[in-house]
């Protein structure tokens, strides 16, 4: 019989908890779909991905991005539950290394552009949907969006601003940063999906203009964040 109280009065407690699981779960899922879906340099990459080698292609690198944004999610996380220190004026362990990423980042982003930029596409045929660099693709767009580590401080922003987040219990945290990986990678799917539907009305000059762009993006960025950094250590900023 105390057995069977026990268990009963533990039953109130899951369910709770399984609720919770899953509003957490699903406020993910709407982050990560938020933060991915504005098309940027690396939506442009990931277009011309698919446009050039197919929607496998797209959506590997897509992932890349997805993972990229789902380990800024947990070190933004992190930092809103106190997790890293942070302290109430905004200082932190991140931000004693924020100079070398922006830099090491920002100079990277210039290089690869100006190499997109300069590149001729490659197009795969329609029986070539799957190409063989599906790994390289997404590790190329996985080491460019973590070249911009500025995304943690979207993300803590995004958090703080979400109520109830800042109460996160730290076990929580793999159920909240699933959440934003599922909603990033959707995106993705859905974008990659999209654009192979009109792949084969794309001539060779819109690939090409595409390269540029995407790239033209890249060095902008670049040139945006090492201009930040600048701006933060000749004002006093640092």
């Amino acid at each position: 019989p105390r057995a069977a109280d026990r268990r009963r009065q533990r039953e109130p407690l899951m369910m709770d908890l399984l609720l919770r699981e899953i509003l957490l779960l699903a406020k993910g899922t709407a982050i990560g779909f938020a933060v991915a879906a504005p098309v940027g340099p690396i939506g442009m990459l990931c277009i011309r991905l698919t446009l050039e080698k197919g929607r496998m292609a797209g959506f590997c690198g897509g992932l890349g991005a997805a993972v990229a944004d789902t380990i800024f999610a947990a070190i933004g996380a992190f930092a809103i539950i106190g997790a890293f220190g942070f302290s109430g004026d905004g200082g932190s362990s991140i931000e004693a290394y924020r100079t070398w990423f922006e830099l090491g980042g920002g100079l990277f982003l210039i290089a690869f552009g100006v190499h997109l930029g300069l590149k001729r596409p490659v197009i795969a045929s329609d029986d070539q949907e799957v190409p063989q660099t599906l790994l390289a693709d997404f590790a190329k767009t996985l080491v460019l969006t973590l070249a911009n580590p500025v995304t943690i401080l979207s993300f803590i922003a995004i958090f703080a601003g979400v109520p109830g987040m800042a109460r996160i219990d730290l076990p929580m945290m793999p159920v909240l940063t699933l959440g934003v990986f599922l909603g990033s990678a959707g995106w993705w799917l859905t974008l990659s999906i999209g654009v192979g539907l009109i792949r084969h009305m794309i001539s060779e000059v819109v690939f090409i203009w595409l390269n540029r762009i995407a790239g033209g993006l890249l060095v902008a960025f670049g040139f945006y964040t090492l201009m930040h950094l600048a701006g933060s250590y000749f004002g006093g900023g640092q």
